[in-house]
């Protein structure tokens, strides 16, 4: 028989544990040991890490280098782009991606106004739709131009944050009132040599690396960036306290204290970047898993699922769409739905490098509307203003905090931004646009936390109710 306090004790437990599947974690994570960092988890910030103002200032990014082993400077071993206007654009057509974000409603909001968007890619060409908005941030690559584009790759983002409106058709960037500044620092058509641990030489298939990304991105942040956009990834495989570019760990919280927003992509997956198994990180994606400072954007499909190609991972905080885009074609002065790769080999615009243009557009929209918001609780709006929960607890390892929703973004109030001065700018000016209602983000989260609650409590009852009923019959055999 038990102690009179039994039944009590077993309620408590009973309670103890509906309270911690109610409050857990939005992902199962290991049972770390102590003092060991799990794998995915950066280690603390070491600004003595930042890149030094003579590194960040010497362009190209060089010969000799003693952490990297290069040799020599970056070769081309590929043609750029020729590619010309793509004729299979349907330019009387709004493309889907801005439709199902309503791009163009956004715009009776703000339109980029003030902002500066560093674009740190493969450069981006001088194109019609951005040209007047154009800023050379220089060239980590072989000291070109950052207004130089070989790959065509940088064009696309660029287009997609900030192309400019014109009466042919109805394509039009998140934010095109926003400057541009461009930093060549990555291309596939450039390679560098690097001598290997037993002296000799090797070629590297790719120009830039995560060295480059971190003077680049303070380099932006002296350039007067207020969002920098990184459609890049580096790809290791994760271990117990990893220690992996502890110089672009620095520079992107040197970035988001200086009040930038940092916007990058969560990585495709391919050879390097192998897909991380629910709640198990056998891959980290760099910079995303910085996941303190910067947003990290995975890619969704046509139905707002997330793409097959689209890494996953903790660090992930939203998504945007990442398939069939149309933006601003690196010849010429038309558009184009495709990219060409260094085989020659034409694809369509798809990546979660075409994911993050999105939130970096819509980080730009919000600064101009609400310019007292820190770089922080710009990142944070976001993420609490999509329109999809995507797991339980309303985060997931694939989709983050789910799809974002500029018009979301730009109407609802926060109730943790209460108190706070939040000086509207007056709304952007691009047509007469009506307006569809705006949904309202917060009325759908009360909702869904008071059900959860709900069903928790319920859940929670029974268990109370079964454990004293069977106690008490216990007591009367």
């Amino acid at each position: 028989m038990r102690a009179p306090g039994g039944h009590r004790r077993l309620v408590v437990v009973a309670v103890t544990a509906a309270l911690l599947g109610l409050t857990g974690p939005v992902w199962p994570v290991a049972a770390a040991q102590p003092g060991v960092r799990p794998p995915g988890v950066p280690p603390p910030v070491n600004l003595a890490e930042l890149p030094t103002q003579g590194e960040v200032d010497d362009l190209p990014y060089v010969v000799n280098n003693t952490k990297t082993q290069q040799v020599g400077p970056a070769l081309q071993t590929t043609a750029c782009v020729q590619q010309s206007s793509d004729t299979a654009v349907d330019v009387e057509a709004e493309p889907a991606n801005q439709r199902r974000l309503r791009i163009t409603q956004a715009h009776q909001f703000a339109t980029g106004r003030d902002q500066v968007v560093a674009v740190i890619d493969s450069g981006v060409s001088r194109h019609p739709r951005l040209s007047d908005r154009l800023i050379d941030g220089g060239d980590y690559i072989e000291n070109r131009s950052g207004l130089f584009d070989c790959d065509g790759h940088g064009t696309a983002v660029a287009g997609i944050i900030a192309a400019a409106p014109d009466t042919a058709t109805r394509f039009i960037g998140v934010a095109p009132s926003a400057k541009i500044l461009s930093i060549r620092q990555g291309s596939s058509f450039y390679s560098v040599q690097l001598r290997s641990a037993n002296g000799e030489e090797s070629r590297n298939p790719l120009a830039g690396d995560t060295i480059s990304m971190a003077q680049a991105v303070v380099r932006a942040v002296q350039g007067g960036a207020t969002v920098i956009n990184i459609s890049e990834a580096a790809c290791f495989p994760a271990e117990p306290n990893q220690v992996n570019a502890l110089d672009l760990q620095a520079a992107v919280h040197y970035a988001v204290e200086q009040n930038v927003v940092v916007v990058v992509a969560a990585a495709n997956l391919g050879k390097e970047c192998q897909q991380n198994a629910p709640g198990r990180v056998t891959t980290i994606s760099s910079p995303g898993w910085f996941n303190e400072d910067v947003l990290a954007v995975a890619a969704t499909d046509e139905n707002d699922e997330v793409a097959e190609f689209s890494m996953h991972g903790p660090w992930v905080d939203v998504a945007a769409p990442g398939t069939g885009a149309v933006s601003l074609d690196v010849v010429g002065s038309g558009l184009t739905t495709g990219l060409v790769d260094v085989s020659g080999q034409r694809s369509t615009i798809d990546g979660t490098s075409f994911a993050a243009p999105y939130v970096a557009g819509l980080a730009a929209l919000i600064r101009e509307r609400f310019p007292h918001l820190t770089a922080r609780q710009v990142m944070h709006r976001i993420e609490q203003t999509t329109q999809r929960a995507a797991g339980p607890g309303g985060r997931s390892e694939a989709l983050g905090y789910g799809v974002i929703d500029p018009i979301a973004a730009l109407t609802a109030t926060l109730p943790e931004e209460a108190g706070l001065a939040l000086e509207q700018a007056p709304p952007g000016q691009l047509g007469d646009v009506t307006l569809p209602p705006p949904k309202d983000p917060i009325p759908r989260t009360i909702a869904l936390a008071g059900a959860g609650a709900a069903v928790g409590l319920l859940g929670l009852t029974l268990v109370i109710v079964y454990t004293v009923k069977r106690h008490r019959q216990h007591r009367t055999r």
